[in-house]
């Protein structure tokens, strides 16, 4: 177990794991021994006791890195990384509402959108914000109040 514990802190001092991420990375660089199993569980529980694995404090530092982006593409990024669905959802919670982002978002994009139809900006907008992960509703509900907002501006 001490060559897999001490692999396991050369990994965490390198980079933030989830456990997930973690057993992997040990049960590839110890695949040939009889009890790879065993030895990664035991080094699993060790670090956990001793608090250097955190899978809900990674899901939040992702979370708040990615919060530019829809609740979709944190899901997705985080249960790529093993997190589980309680830390996942308490992640999401932490962050201002999706609608709130994707309307910051929506806002940015649609002042590049200058010499566009109204019918192109439309599909552009709606493409930008579905490609950043948030979910169709949201996309269109932000598209009716972006064409309200600025409707007014256009108008004489």
């Amino acid at each position: 177990m001490n060559t897999v514990f001490n692999a396991a802190l050369k990994y965490l001092s390198a980079k933030n794991l989830t456990e997930s991420e973690l057993r992997v990375r040990l049960e590839n660089e110890f695949a040939s021994l009889a009890d790879v199993d065993e030895q990664v569980n035991n080094a699993l529980k060790r670090l956990n006791e001793l608090h250097l694995i955190n899978d809900s404090f990674i899901a939040n530092s992702q979370a708040e890195r990615y919060q530019h982006k829809g609740n979709r593409f944190i899901k997705q990024r985080l249960k790529q990384k093993g997190v589980d669905e309680q830390s996942i959802e308490q992640a999401l919670d932490a962050l201002p509402d999706e609608h709130e982002r994707a309307f910051e978002a929506a806002r940015r994009k649609w002042r590049s959108l200058n010499n566009e139809t109204k019918q192109a900006k439309d599909n552009k907008l709606l493409r930008f914000l579905s490609g950043r992960g948030f979910s169709s509703a949201v996309c269109y509900q932000v598209l009716e109040e972006m064409e309200d907002e600025y409707q007014s501006y256009e108008s004489p």
